[in-house]
């Protein structure tokens, strides 16, 4: 069985793994969106569905979990402009768009719930930190690819938390 965990966003990841630990951490694969000044890149749907297909073969039993995406009102936190919301709904959408082309069936999850499986909160060096130490040999050495540690961390619920 292998599990995928997708965290939206176009500094998202994509994240595989299986029961016997072997595990492989894609960026979110993009193109530039020119000609927009405020959203300056979307996903590419084809590298995505080359990135899925070649850790995901056909007949090989997968498990697809997908971060949930929610919107605020536009009074919200500060950086989560509607711009900024707007660009995740697209991702997400491209995203989904992808798996169904592939007929890769997948499961929104919460953040609430994956993260509550580990007892982790919103700080994101303490999902680096679990990542990390699930799997050590993961290219996790920077702040900035707690994105792919969360993607990580999405694939090991999906693997372990016996929602299939």
């Amino acid at each position: 069985m292998i599990a995928v965990g997708i965290d939206p966003g176009l500094t998202g990841a994509v994240a595989f793994v299986d029961s016997r630990g072997t595990h492989v951490i894609e960026e979110m694969p993009t193109l530039a969106l020119p000609g927009n000044p405020y959203v300056k890149r979307r996903v590419d749907g084809r590298k995505l569905a080359d990135v899925l297909r070649s850790h995901c073969p056909v007949g090989e039993p997968v498990r697809v979990l997908v971060e949930a995406v929610h919107t605020i009102g536009s009074g919200g936190r500060a950086g989560n402009a509607l711009q900024t919301q707007g660009s995740l709904l697209r991702t997400l959408g491209a995203i989904e768009a992808v798996l169904e082309v592939l007929r890769l069936d997948f499961e929104s999850v919460d953040v609430r719930r994956w993260k509550g499986f580990y007892a982790l909160g919103a700080d994101k060096d303490e999902s680096l930190d679990v990542a990390r130490r699930l799997y050590p040999s993961a290219s996790l050495k920077r702040k900035a690819d707690h994105n792919k540690a969360e993607a990580l961390l999405i694939a090991h619920f999906g693997l372990r938390s016996g929602l299939a």
